[in-house]
C-alpha cells in the first residue's frame, strides 16, 4: 500500500503573465530564505523534513512548484531561466531580498538559474544536470539505460514519454527514478523519513496530470536561457560518484564551468542516496551561504 502524502498548507501566487505558482513555506517570516527545487516528478510536499530543519535554524525556507506541476500552470516550451523568472516575482511579493537555491537532480540547473537574480547570495545543486547543447554524447556517459530511453522518447515525441511515466504508475517511484538500484548506500536512504517523502511526492505528482513531463524535458533539452558561465555567486555542487541518473561527468562540467563552484563529491553514494544520506550536510552548505 502506498503511503498518504502529508497535506501542507499549499500556497498560490498570480505571475504576471496570469499563470498560478504554487509553493509552500515553513511559515516564518524574513528578508532572507533559502528556495527548494525539487528534482523531476517531486512535488513540493517532499520537504517536510527540510522545511522544519531550517525552521529550527530560524531559516525561512520556500519550496517552489516548477510549471507543470500539480497547481502551478503549465508553460508550453519552458526553458530553464524561465523559472528563476518566476521565483524572482514571487521573492518580490514575499519581500524577499537576500536568498539562497538548494535544486534536488532536475531542480538543480533551475536553482543555478536563479544565480542571475541580484537578491541570490549563493546556490547548491544535488546530483544536477549540466546543460545538453554544452555536452553534446557525454550527456549519457554514465547514465543508466531507462533515462536515456526517457530522453530518447523526449526527443522524439514527447506524447511517448508520458505514456512511459503513466505505465510507472503502478510500480515502485524509486526504481523509476533510480533504475530499481539496490545499492548499500539506497538501503541506508530507504530507513529515512525524507525518503518516504519524497517517494510519495512522486506519486502525489503523477495524480495530478502530466504537464510536467512536457515542461521539465524541455527545459532540460533547450539552450538554458542563460550561460552558466556568468553565474557570479557562489555554487556549491553535491556529486555522487556512483550516479547513474546524472553521472560524474555533469558535476564535473558545472564545476569547470560555474566561476564560483565548489565540489563535494561522495565517491560511494547514489543518485538518491545523495540527497537523503547527506541531509543535513546539504542544508549546512545552505545556511553557510545564506549567512555569509
Amino acid at each position: 500500500m502506498r503511503n498518504k502524502i502529508l497535506r501542507m498548507n499549499r500556497q498560490n501566487f498570480t505571475l504576471t503573465d496570469g499563470r498560478n505558482f504554487e509553493y509552500i513555506t515553513n511559515d516564518l517570516h524574513s528578508e532572507s530564505a533559502v528556495i527548494l527545487h525539487a528534482g523531476t516528478m517531486q512535488d513540493i510536499e517532499g520537504w517536510p523534513t527540510w522545511l522544519a530543519k531550517f525552521a529550527e535554524n530560524g531559516v525561512r525556507a520556500i519550496a517552489i512548484g516548477r510549471s507543470g506541476y500539480a497547481g502551478s500552470t503549465a508553460k508550453p516550451g519552458r526553458v530553464t531561466v524561465d523559472i528563476a523568472h518566476d521565483v524572482a516575482q514571487l521573492a518580490t511579493a514575499l519581500g524577499i531580498t537576500r536568498f539562497v537555491s538548494i535544486g534536488l537532480s532536475g531542480g538543480g540547473q533551475h536553482a543555478i538559474a536563479t544565480g542571475i537574480d541580484a537578491r541570490s547570495v549563493g546556490v547548491v545543486t544535488v546530483g544536477s544536470l549540466a546543460p545538453f547543447a554544452d555536452l553534446g554524447a557525454d550527456f549519457y556517459k554514465g547514465m543508466q539505460q531507462i533515462d536515456i530511453d526517457e530522453y530518447a522518447d523526449a526527443l522524439n515525441d514527447i506524447a511517448t514519454l508520458i505514456r512511459r511515466f503513466q505505465g510507472y504508475q503502478e510500480g515502485n517511484a524509486a526504481d523509476i527514478i533510480g533504475g530499481n538500484t539496490d545499492s548499500e548506500r539506497d538501503r541506508i536512504a530507504q530507513q529515512s523519513q525524507s525518503w518516504s517523502n519524497h517517494m510519495t511526492s512522486c506519486d502525489f505528482t503523477m495524480s495530478q496530470g502530466w504537464d510536467w513531463v512536457a515542461d521539465d524535458y524541455s527545459s532540460y533539452l533547450k539552450p538554458w536561457g542563460f550561460d552558466p558561465r556568468d553565474i557570479q555567486v557562489p555554487v556549491v555542487v553535491w556529486q555522487a560518484g556512483e550516479d547513474k541518473n546524472v553521472p560524474v561527468v555533469h558535476g564535473e562540467w558545472l564545476c569547470q564551468h560555474l566561476p564560483k563552484a565548489t565540489l563535494e563529491f561522495r565517491a560511494d553514494e547514489s543518485h538518491l542516496g545523495l540527497f537523503v544520506n547527506y541531509e543535513d550536510e546539504i542544508i549546512e552548505s545552505a545556511l553557510k551561504l545564506l549567512q555569509s
